[in-house]
């Protein structure tokens, strides 16, 4: 499943939710913290650790973002008389003749 990359649309919106829970949580966690160290290198570094850390979790594939695949429906066989017909050629509206 990491090879192939596939990722149906419920695991796209549970990964995005996700990252942005974490990644906001990891900056009001830093902030505080930083606040009460008075350094703000310390808030960067609770994002920076907190977006590598979603990075890993949520850009490849795992198989826990496959959990509800799309069924494709199989395309219909056209008939080869469908195939060899000729488009039709219709007149618009200022073709008409006024007499």
């Amino acid at each position: 499943m990491l090879r192939s990359g596939s990722m149906d649309f419920v695991g796209q919106k549970r990964s995005f939710n996700l990252q942005w829970i974490v990644i906001y949580a990891a900056g009001v966690i830093g902030f505080i913290y930083g606040y009460i160290e008075k350094r703000f290198l310390y808030t960067f570094y609770c994002i920076f650790g907190a977006t590598m850390a979603v990075s890993l979790l949520c850009v490849p594939s795992w198989p826990i973002w496959n959990r509800h695949p799309v069924e494709w429906v199989e395309p219909r066989e056209e008939a080869e008389e469908e195939v060899q017909k000729a488009p039709s050629k219709k007149k618009g509206k200022g073709s008409k003749k006024k007499d």
